[in-house]
């Protein structure tokens, strides 16, 4: 006979914990990574995934990482990145995570040339793109453009 599983300590009314979820690519296909608040202890994380989302969970299983420091430039010390908990949670079915919208695709593509193109403008003038780059980055405006244009017809 198994002993259920117990609830955590903390009661959620209102959910006022922020779960993060991380893609990781060695995970298993049922397998999710959150990155959660240090306070929160696996069954925390068990009732709130439960009771908030309604979603099986199997098993949790958590990893601390710490707070890192590193020495700026006037030699005080400067907080980097803060305490987190990373929590793997094995569900009871398969998780698949949704596309990615186009629009998505779209605002990375132009953050990706229009960054290459500003680093060759800094180098100075004798340095340009590649007609074919030039062309990549006229094709992926020209389509946000109509994009915009299409939002502010609909409105």
């Amino acid at each position: 006979m198994t002993t259920p599983f117990r609830q955590g300590l903390n009661k959620v009314y209102l959910p006022n914990i922020i779960f993060k979820m991380v893609r990781a690519p060695n995970l298993q296909p049922n397998q999710v990574a959150f990155r959660v608040p240090p306070k929160c202890n696996k069954f925390d994380i068990h009732s709130y995934l439960t009771n908030i989302y309604g979603v099986n969970v199997q098993e949790v299983r958590t990893m601390n990482y710490g707070t890192v420091h590193k020495k700026g430039r006037n030699s005080k010390t400067e907080v980097i990145s803060s305490a987190y908990k990373k929590a793997i949670v094995t569900l009871d079915t398969e998780f698949v995570w949704p596309k990615a919208p186009e629009w998505c695709e779209l605002d990375n593509e132009q953050q990706r040339l229009g960054t290459k193109a500003a680093g060759r403008k800094l180098k100075g003038w004798r340095f340009r793109g590649t007609p074919s780059e030039r062309d990549d980055l006229k094709q992926v405006n020209d389509q946000l453009h109509a994009r915009m244009e299409a939002e502010q017809k609909s409105k």
